[in-house]
């Protein structure tokens, strides 16, 4: 991904970073996870897919992107090799702190844009930044997940029940963010997974041995190229409305 100088914060100068406060842009945090996506997608999956929905994002409304957090809260695989998870309460911690210090900055507007999916992740991230905007009702606080927006996308595919956990979606999405890291010869058959709805399980990991919670017979960079396009496009949308009506 290219960390054009426009909209990568980390390559502002502070009074570059001064002015872009002053001027009301939007501050964009990618989220990710260190989490297997099963024998062929990285560990870092979800990180590069934020970074680039981020990207994307911030150069159609002028918005700076913050430097990403690789980590997450990551319960269900975390028995994975490679899986890196933090407590809720960890990453809570960090979220608040971070965004405290840009609002102590001058940062007014946040889309907190996550590329892992998983409710404990999402749940944390809200949590953390509520005391904040209880503080200040005038902060505009956004939480946006990866599977946000997208069952569009899932019902022209005919994936509305199967898709999931480096299945179908995600691994087309990483044909476009980062193709050369995708091992298309191992992707494992999977078109049903079992998955439990309501059952609390000790170790989950044994409903989907390969790591892979979603149907993998739709594969493409189309497919990809679409629910990116789709997702960037609702995301943009939302925010633009925000800035003209000041409410989603």
């Amino acid at each position: 991904m290219s960390k054009d100088n426009r909209t990568h914060l980390a390559n502002l100068t502070k009074d570059e970073f001064a002015a872009a406060m002053r001027a009301g842009r939007w501050l964009l945090l990618p989220f990710g996870a260190v989490e297997q996506h099963g024998p062929h997608l990285p560990l870092g999956t979800d990180l590069f897919y934020a970074e680039h929905i981020c990207a994307a994002v911030a150069e159609r409304i002028h918005g700076l992107v913050a430097p990403p957090l690789p980590y997450g809260v990551c319960r269900t695989m975390r028995n994975f090799p490679g899986t890196i998870s933090l407590t809720p309460a960890t990453l809570g911690a960090v979220v608040r702190e971070v965004v405290a210090e840009y609002i102590r900055h001058g940062g007014r507007k946040f889309a907190l844009i996550t590329g892992h999916a998983e409710p404990a992740q999402m749940e944390a991230m809200r949590e953390a930044v509520l005391p904040l905007v209880n503080a200040d009702p005038g902060l505009i606080v956004l939480t946006i997940g990866p599977y946000d927006f997208l069952d569009p996308i899932r019902r022209e595919a005919d994936l509305v029940s199967t898709d999931g956990h480096a299945g179908s979606i995600e691994t087309s999405e990483m044909l476009v963010v980062a193709e050369e890291a995708v091992r298309m010869d191992r992707i494992p058959k999977v078109t049903r997974p079992r998955l439990s709805r309501f059952r609390v399980m000790a170790n989950p990991e044994t409903e989907y041995p390969t790591g892979v919670r979603g149907d993998t017979s739709k594969v493409s960079r189309e497919l990809g190229e679409r629910a990116i396009r789709h997702l960037v496009s609702e995301i943009v949308t939302l925010l633009n409305r925000i800035n003209r009506d000041g409410k989603e």
